[in-house]
């Protein structure tokens, strides 16, 4: 289980968390509401989806999560408004993780628009192209094949 957190100071401050069980990848969603638990999957098939309580949305069908997976697949896109950053306020205790992406608050810039995008990836190869301007930060886990890559994006090219 992986932390993406944001530091400030001595602070840091949960955004989500990524989990690999086997050869399927999970970015869950922070919140604060126990029965709540949004969370996209893309499993071990090549199937991915997003879900809320009960519900599921987004069915897709991708590449299989093996050796023979090629390019890059995208297993969320979560923004972050401008001014939201402050508002994720659940300590992250590091020690309740196999590794943590840390986001200096700094990097952050207010009045922009931010997204995190949780990829997986051919090793090597680069976030999926969005609709995003910069990449502001960025920390792949190397752990199986293929990688998770999560990137932290500022602005939107529209």
């Amino acid at each position: 289980m992986y932390a993406v957190a944001i530091r400030d100071g001595n602070d840091l401050w949960l955004l989500a968390r990524i989990r690999r069980t086997g050869s399927n990848v999970y970015f869950l969603m922070q919140r604060d509401d126990p029965g709540w638990n949004p969370h996209a999957s893309y499993h071990e098939s090549g199937i991915s989806h997003v879900r809320s309580y009960k519900w599921k949305h987004f069915d897709g069908q991708g590449q299989r999560l093996d050796p023979s997976f090629r390019g890059v697949a995208t297993v969320f896109s979560m923004g972050i408004s401008p001014g939201e950053e402050a508002s994720y306020k659940t300590p992250c205790d590091a020690g309740k993780f196999d590794d943590v992406f840390q986001i200096p608050i700094g990097q952050v810039l207010p009045g922009e628009p931010h997204t995190l995008v949780t990829d997986i990836i051919e090793p090597g190869m680069a976030a999926a192209p969005g609709p995003w301007q910069t990449i502001v930060i960025q920390k792949s886990f190397q752990d199986a094949v293929p990688w998770i890559l999560v990137t932290i994006w500022r602005g939107l090219a529209i």
